[in-house]
């Protein structure tokens, strides 16, 4: 068993399959401290820093994406960063309310970078990348190559710029490109621009038609029309069980059989018309209030098991726009009485009791839960989304009604609405703890079994053997000085030795 002696003399060698142990059993907020306390430990802890990246703060982004395209010999030990890379997720989660901090020049930037860096990460499993890069042409031609052997999960957005003026491209024939990639998973792809070129429904058509038997999750967005050949030429997808799509999708052959989807995300805009036939084994639908009825039709012989509802397809998470929904108007929520009790009283129509809910609402609203108690009994994740800041007696008498939740153990509040299309701005007591311990004492004399708790979306709270800990909280982004390669070559980009992994590359 292979030994490294430690830099300190004090403490006696240990194996480096110890010293693997501990890193791995390490939280990652610690395994930045662990990297940075001498080489040994860098040594050890850098590969388990880098096997999974989960970024969406530009600066985290630029300078991650800056690191891992770092040719090998110019990092510290030599080490090619990219190689050690098996989960990789890049997202912008405030792009879709028009709050985004990613910039068009350094975008461009970290496209570059990140298509040097690619071919390098010869462990990659996962991809998800959503940062609103222009050419994904690159990115695209390499994931299709086949160097990946590991892969099992695409997640892309496309921005699929328009040609110019004189340059338009005719409606041609899609041509098959050859796709080395086997045996996918998970395949979301999401589009902007001018999907309809030629190259772009060739890349996502071949990937699509390569892996359709093993799929178990497929997003098709904003509409299936560029992958409409595509979908037309496959008999089945035998192994889906998660489908966002235009609902309309549905009535194409190769969803004839849906008996095996478990999961269905609808679009705000489709009109949902479904035989009783369709969808028999459905549990999870994200939808708006009035879709949700088609889903539970009151005089149906067969009642789908929905046990997890997400209204608006609400979104709870930490950033600025914190989270993300879907709401018709986009100017208002929805009030409880004329729209969101009416579609949730639809759930007495399910084979199986409602686990998890989330909602988009004007107010928190205590009567209304009070009214929707007896469909919350086995509530396990409630999630609410509120335009207007709750008063204290609102949350005090929510509070009141936990006793009767007995499984409940994430209750979830987010600003969302009142930070993007409410008054601009989170909840007034955002950043009390204070205020917010206040409220933890009412909740803890009517609820043992909460475990995760959040009044805003600056940051959670967490039950742990001592009581509540709050955490989670939003870092505001920092300005990105450049290092030269918006103006310049990459090779510039690559100068200078990188001493090893900082708190500033990889945490969010």
């Amino acid at each position: 068993m292979a030994t490294i002696s430690p830099t300190t003399s004090s403490v006696a060698p240990l194996p480096v399959e110890l010293l693997r142990l501990i890193c791995d059993a390490a939280d990652r907020s610690d395994l930045y401290s662990i990297a940075l306390s001498n080489k040994t430990w860098n040594e050890i802890a850098t590969p388990a820093l880098y096997s999974t990246i989960d970024l969406q703060v530009f600066h985290a982004i630029y300078l991650c994406v800056r690191s891992l395209a770092s040719a090998p010999a110019r990092n510290a030990m030599r080490r090619d960063l990219a190689g050690f890379v098996e989960t990789l997720s890049l997202r912008d989660p405030d792009s879709w309310a028009g709050m985004s901090t990613f910039y068009g020049k350094l975008l461009s930037v970290i496209g570059r970078r990140l298509a040097h860096a690619l071919p390098r990460m010869w462990r990659l499993r996962s991809i998800t990348y959503r940062i609103g890069v222009a050419d994904t042409v690159p990115l695209f031609t390499t994931l299709v190559s086949g160097a990946f052997q590991y892969i099992r999960e695409v997640d892309l957005e496309l921005y699929c710029p328009y040609p110019l003026m004189g340059a338009l491209e005719a409606d041609s024939e899609v041509s098959p490109v050859a796709v080395g990639v086997k045996g996918l998973t998970t395949l979301k792809l999401y589009w902007s621009g001018d999907a309809y070129r030629s190259t772009y429904k060739s890349f996502m058509s071949s990937l699509l038609k390569a892996n359709y038997r093993t799929l178990r999750k497929l997003t098709v967005l904003p509409d299936h029309g560029p992958l409409q050949p595509a979908l037309q030429s496959i008999s089945s997808f035998p192994a889906l069980k998660e489908l966002e799509a235009p609902v309309y999708i549905l009535s194409m052959p190769a969803f004839e059989d849906t008996s095996r989807i478990r999961r269905l995300t609808v679009e705000w805009w489709d009109v949902v018309e479904l035989a009783s036939t369709t969808l028999p084994n459905l549990e999870e639908v994200a939808c708006t209030p009035e879709q949700l009825r088609e889903f539970l039709p009151e005089d149906a012989q067969h009642r789908r098991p929905i046990s997890t509802v997400m209204l608006d397809q609400v979104r709870y998470e930490r950033t600025r726009s914190g989270g993300e929904f879907q709401c018709e108007e986009h100017e208002a929520a929805h009030g409880w009485d004329d729209v969101l009790c009416p579609a949730l009283h639809r759930l007495r129509f399910s084979a199986a009791s409602l686990a998890r809910l989330g909602v988009a609402a004007e107010e928190l609203s205590v009567s209304a839960l009070l009214d929707l108690l007896p469909l919350l009994e086995n509530l396990e994740y409630l999630l609410i989304v509120l335009q207007n800041t709750p008063r204290r007696e609102q949350l005090s008498g929510v509070a009141r009604l936990l006793g009767s939740m007995p499984r409940l153990h994430t209750f979830l509040l987010s600003d969302g609405l009142s930070r993007t299309i409410g008054n601009g701005c989170p909840f007034e007591f955002a950043d009390s703890e204070d205020f917010q311990r206040l409220i933890l004492d009412d909740y803890d004399l009517y609820s043992s079994s909460l475990r995760r708790l959040a009044f805003t979306t600056e940051f959670e709270w967490e039950r742990r053997e001592d009581g509540w800990h709050p955490w989670g909280h939003i870092v505001p982004d920092r300005e990105i000085v450049s290092d030269g390669e918006d103006e310049s070559s990459m090779d510039e980009d690559q100068g200078g030795e990188w001493a090893g992994p900082s708190p500033d590359t990889l945490s969010p």
